[in-house]
């Protein structure tokens, strides 16, 4: 994709009562997509505002963990963290008085390519999914990776996707159960069945909760209650975390990936079939729906799907669903961006600081030499 091709507005369609919903809870959503973008929803006045990094392409978004005032994107080789400068958001240079939080980047890890998928931002760390090592990570900056738990049947520790571990749901500061599609011990082995192989596990005693499942991804604890998105046929699921029985929730029109919780409100990534994969022979190909890409809204007790937004340009697949709870108006400066108008903020307080370099100033730190 050209450069150009990343400035152009991302435009979308809503159906039922998407918008009204995240103006209504007072919050706003931060997804990760492919092919290259980290995008922001939000609403002013029954209106979606949309935010994104223009002009630092990430390469291979995926894994996205957010804590309120942070957000954790993965990439390739990378993962970055942006902070919100909520006590300047205001002042924004080129926009006063609109938004009410801007994430700015603050740090960046070197993590070497790892496929890091499910994140959750836990204090200092970063605590992910590592799929292309099989294991369950965290990243702090003493390591490239430091690994935690991996699933018991694989013997190994190597760069291999064994078994594809995707998905994880954290609650109360631990892993509790984690998503893969298969249980090979061989690299890239998961690929022969992954149609039907996928697998729900508790961690971390390596228990089977539900298995055939057909790309489980995003399990989450919301309440209590144990949740599973089945990617290859479109469903969310509810699981009985002891007997492992599966509770068909709501179908939707899109290969399913990423969840979220906000007031009793359920957000669903949903994803086009990718075509340079060729078939897959999943369950949803066979059923010959035009799949879209967006986020579906649903009532976490009926299922109803309450509304959806869909992706009308610029993103076919959706990784991660984020809520930025408090959030109406959000905005997102990539680092390209951000080396022009530089927030700068302390304990004492927090400015936005023209770059001299790109403003033709004189060179006050080389003169001094």
């Amino acid at each position: 994709m050209e450069a150009d091709d990343d400035r152009t507005p991302i435009e979308i369609r809503e159906t039922g009562h998407f918008l009204a919903i995240l103006s209504r809870q007072r919050c706003s959503l931060a997804l990760s997509t492919r092919p290259n973008r980290l995008v922001m929803i939000g609403t002013e006045d029954s209106r979606p505002v949309v935010s994104q990094c223009h002009f630092y392409r990430f390469f291979r978004p995926m894994g996205l963990g957010c804590d309120g005032n942070r957000i954790a994107i993965a990439t390739l080789n990378e993962l970055f963290v942006f902070a919100n400068v909520a006590s300047i958001a205001k002042d924004l240079p080129d926009r006063p008085d609109y938004y009410d939080a801007v994430f700015v980047p603050r740090s960046m890890f070197f993590t070497g390519t790892c496929d890091l998928h499910d994140m959750v931002l836990d204090g200092p760390r970063v605590v992910a999914v590592n799929t292309r090592y099989s294991c369950v990570c965290v990243i702090d900056g003493q390591y490239n990776f430091t690994p935690i738990w991996r699933p018991p049947f694989i013997t190994e520790f190597a760069p291999e996707d064994r078994c594809h571990l995707n998905g994880m749901a954290f609650a109360g500061r631990a892993v509790r159960y984690v998503t893969m599609l298969g249980l090979s011990n061989e690299a890239r082995g998961w690929r022969d069945g992954m149609a039907e192989g996928g697998v729900l596990m508790e961690v971390p005693s390596g228990r089977v909760v539900a298995a055939g499942l057909s790309m489980p991804h995003s399990p989450r604890l919301f309440g209590g209650r144990l949740y599973v998105l089945e990617g290859g046929r479109g469903l969310l699921l509810g699981i009985d975390a002891v007997s492992g029985e599966k509770h068909r929730l709501a179908k939707l029109p899109g290969f399913a990936h990423g969840l979220a919780e906000h007031g009793g409100v359920l957000f669903v990534g949903m994803s086009k079939l990718r075509d340079s994969r060729g078939p897959r022979h999943l369950p949803i190909e066979a059923e010959g729906r035009d799949l879209i890409a967006g986020v579906a809204a649903i009532d976490m007790a009926s299922g109803d799907i309450l509304g959806s937004i869909e992706f009308l340009n610029a993103v076919e697949e959706l990784y991660d669903v984020q809520v930025l709870p408090n959030i109406l108006r959000p905005e997102i400066r990539d680092p390209v961006k951000w080396f022009e108008t530089m927030s700068v903020v302390t304990p004492n307080g927090g400015f936005w600081v023209s770059n001299p370099l790109q403003h033709g100033e004189p060179d006050d730190v080389g003169s001094a030499i």
